[in-house]
This record gives C-alpha cells, sequence and structure tokens, in this order.
C-alpha cells in the first residue's frame, strides 16, 4: 500500500499526490488568507489588488512548501534564478506579447471585426487628454501592479510547480496537453466563456510551456503573460478572458464573436491561433539570440527525482 503513494526508488511521494497535496496546500491558504483579511479589514473587494497580493502570495508560499518538503528541492530549481537574463527575459516576453496583440488588434481593425471608438485614456469613457499624465500614471501603475502579480503566481503554479511535476511523471507530451487543459478549465467560469474560448486558450497556453522549455527558466513565461494581458486589455481594449479592464483604447466586437472574439475579449476569436504562432518563432529566435551558459535542459526524467514510476503511482 505504501508504495503506490511514495515511490521506493526516490523515497519521495509519487508525482500525482504531490500536485493533490499541493493544490490542497493553496486552496487552504488562499481561501485562509482571504478570511482573515476580511475579518481584519471589515471586507475584501473582489478584483482589487490586494484579493490579487492576498492569491499571489498564498500561491507563493504553497509554492515554496510543496517544493521544499514533498520534491525536496529549491525555489530556484523550478526555473527563478535571478540574473541578467532572467530581466532581458521578462523585457523580451512583453514585447513578444505586444507584437503579437498589435497584429491581432490591427487585423481585426482592417477587416471590420472591431470598431474604434477611440482613446478611454484608462477612463471608464472616451475622452480627450486634458488633464495631465499625473492623473494616467497611478491607474497605469495599479493595471501593471495587478497583471504582473497574476502572471507571477499562475506561471509558478501552472508552468512551475505542476507542469515541472507532470513532466517527471508523465513526459513531455501528456504533460502539455494536460497542464494546457487544466489552464483553460481554470478559466472556464470567466464572464462570456464559451466552448470555443476555452478551446484556444488551450491552444495559446503551450506557448508558455515553449518559453520555459526553451529557457530552462520561467521568467520568459512570466513576461509573456504579463504582456499579453497588459497589451490585450489595457493598451488594445479588449476584455482579457472575459474581465474588462481600463484601457488606452476603447473598441467594440462587431464581427460574429468567432471571428471578433466577443465580450471574451481576442482570446475568442480563432484570429488570434496563426499569432500564437508566430510568438513560437520570436521566442524560439530571441533564446537562440541569447545562448545561457551551463543551463541544462528542464525536460528530463529526473526532474523530481531519479526515477519516476509512470502507472499506478499516478492515480491520485
Amino acid at each position: 500500500m505504501k508504495a503506490i503513494v511514495i515511490n521506493p526508488e526516490t523515497g519521495l511521494m509519487r508525482t500525482g499526490w504531490r500536485i493533490l497535496f499541493f493544490m490542497v496546500i493553496f486552496v487552504a491558504f488562499s481561501f485562509g488568507s482571504m478570511i482573515g483579511v476580511r475579518a481584519i479589514l471589515g471586507g475584501l473587494k473582489r478584483g482589487s489588488n490586494l484579493q490579487f497580493a492576498v492569491l499571489a502570495i498564498s500561491a507563493t508560499v504553497a509554492v515554496f512548501l510543496a517544493r521544499k518538503y514533498l520534491d525536496r528541492k529549491s525555489m530556484t530549481s523550478l526555473g527563478l534564478k535571478w540574473d541578467v537574463h532572467a530581466m532581458l527575459d521578462i523585457v523580451a516576453g512583453v514585447v513578444n506579447s505586444a507584437i503579437v496583440m498589435a497584429c491581432v488588434f490591427f487585423t481585426l481593425l482592417m477587416t471590420s471585426l472591431i470598431q474604434f471608438n477611440g482613446f478611454n485614456w484608462w477612463r471608464e469613457d472616451s475622452v480627450n487628454i486634458d488633464w495631465g499624465i499625473a492623473m494616467i500614471l497611478p491607474v497605469v501603475l495599479s493595471t501593471v501592479f495587478q497583471l504582473a502579480i497574476v502572471a507571477w503566481w499562475e506561471e509558478i503554479v501552472f508552468r512551475g510547480y505542476i507542469l515541472q511535476n507532470m513532466i517527471g511523471g508523465l513526459g513531455l507530451t501528456w504533460s502539455v496537453i494536460l497542464s494546457s487543459a487544466v489552464f483553460a478549465i481554470g478559466h472556464a467560469f470567466n464572464p462570456d466563456a464559451t466552448a470555443l474560448s476555452i478551446l484556444l486558450i488551450a491552444l495559446i497556453t503551450p506557448q508558455l510551456i515553449y518559453a520555459y522549455i526553451k529557457s530552462g527558466q520561467l521568467w520568459l513565461p512570466i513576461g509573456l503573460h504579463l504582456g499579453w494581458n497588459f497589451f490585450q486589455a489595457s493598451i488594445f481594449g479588449f476584455d482579457s478572458s472575459g474581465q474588462a479592464s481600463p484601457s488606452l483604447i476603447s473598441q467594440t466586437p462587431v464581427g460574429p464573436d468567432w471571428l471578433s472574439g466577443g465580450e471574451f475579449g481576442a482570446e475568442g476569436s480563432i484570429i488570434i491561433i496563426p499569432f500564437t504562432l508566430l510568438s513560437f518563432f520570436l521566442i524560439h529566435y530571441w533564446v537562440q539570440m541569447n545562448p545561457r551558459p551551463n543551463r541544462s535542459s528542464p525536460v528530463r526524467q529526473d526532474v523530481v527525482g531519479p526515477s519516476e514510476e509512470r502507472t499506478i503511482g499516478l492515480e491520485v
């Protein structure tokens, strides 16, 4: 019975059990922290920076504990080595996503699938800017902060702990399929989500996995994730997975949802797919042009131990 839970060759809990225990820790910390904050402050506004910060802290604590006590590895080994390559990867990821989202926006605009309404300047209505950058800056910084912590916690959880443990137990192919599906299903309860939008998110997600595999670190997918959400929602005015936010540009989808994205945003349009392929090429050439000395491939059988049985041990 013990062998079902513990791999006798490594002395570690098997992959499926580790992921399950990690999720229990994450959920427990998230709910406990939010209940505590509500008790102290008398409430916690849904969608506020504080709520996202509590979630990010909970995710970080859960990953740290699971990585140290279940995997017996360091947080750094997850792909969080901080050096000059990390900073450059974040910037490159943001620029990559800016290019992709600009291509999507102008393609939809030129094909009359969206209507340009003017500039919001990060306010609720389209207005002429006559009140100075001092009024804009706090809104932009608040938005960047929120999107940055979302990119951080989602990447250390999904492309960090979950994906990397899956690779150790299932190998790369099944890990890509399953982790992309899990990430997409996590968006199923977002406003205006459809079967198509969930499928498209599953097809978009492998670019983040590819960025991790190619660079060996999580900083490039973190940059991609941050840039994707910021330029999609805060610059070009799409809803981000059904979530509206202050934006520079005001625009309205006018074509069929499967082409324009509808109220779900750019991720609900099939036009996102060819430009996601562009993202793969940009990721590839960025890493090729910026070699990392002594970088070992994260795709290996011993991601979580020298040997991982891939049958009953994965069943939890």
